[in-house]
C-alpha cells in the first residue's frame, strides 16, 4: 500500500480529521511525528493510503483543517 502522512499539528485536530475521513469511508492511523530537525518539534497526522489523499484533501479544506504533507528523509521508514 503506498501511503502518505499528512500533519495537522495537535493531537485534537488528528482526532478530528480522523473522525471527518472514517465517515466518507476512508480509514487512517493515527501517528506522530518528529520534525525537530525543520525547528518545529513534534506534530500529530494520520497516516493513509495514497488513493485517498485528494478526498482527504477536499475534506480538510472543507472543515477548515490546515495541514502539510510529511516528507521523510531518506533513512526514515514508515
Amino acid at each position: 500500500m503506498n501511503s502518505i502522512i499528512v500533519t495537522v499539528g495537535a493531537v485534537t485536530y488528528a482526532l478530528k480529521l480522523k473522525k471527518l475521513l472514517l465517515r466518507e469511508g476512508i480509514r487512517s492511523k493515527l501517528v506522530k511525528v518528529d520534525v525537530t530537525a525543520e525547528g518545529l518539534g513534534c506534530s500529530h497526522g494520520l497516516k493513509l493510503n495514497m488513493q485517498d489523499f485528494y478526498s482527504a484533501v477536499l475534506i480538510m479544506k472543507t472543515n477548515g483543517l490546515n495541514y502539510s504533507v510529511y516528507r521523510p528523509k531518506s533513512n526514515d521508514l514508515f
